[in-house]
């Protein structure tokens, strides 16, 4: 059974090689995913079904994928925070992410939290084109 420094890794690992559903799968099925912000893909996700179904659609119309990478995950306990970044093109703009935090908690093998933090206002000009009020 995968504790969460192999969780939080393995997770980190998939995400850089976009395999986003597998990445997913790692979540419980019981288990919740939380994209902060209120960008459409903002919200609370059920499960690794809910996140495959609601998620991935957003993420795969990029121009150029974002190349993201990860460094090694602090843990305590059950607990782990990713941090990493990314950058690419959306379908309406760059995308570029300095700053990923994926704060986590395992259980039974399996993620039963995310949470993703990000720029969210960067995810919405680039995959939704809407740019910010100044």
């Amino acid at each position: 059974m995968e504790d969460a420094q192999g969780l939080a890794r393995r997770f980190g690992e998939l995400l850089a090689q976009l395999r986003f559903p597998e990445a997913f799968e790692l979540l419980a099925d019981d288990g919740i995913y939380t994209v902060i912000g209120t960008t459409p893909a903002s919200g609370v996700y059920h499960g690794p079904k809910d996140l495959i179904a609601r998620l991935v659609p957003l993420l795969s119309d990029f121009v150029e994928p974002p190349a993201v990478r990860f460094e090694e995950p602090i843990v305590q306990g059950d607990r782990a925070v990713l941090l990493g970044s990314g950058r690419g093109v959306g379908p309406t703009g760059p995308y570029d992410q300095p700053y990923y935090a994926f704060v986590m908690r395992a259980a039974g093998g399996r993620l039963v939290e995310v949470i993703e933090f990000m720029d969210t206002m960067m995810l919405q000009s680039a995959v939704f084109g809407e740019q910010a009020a100044h």
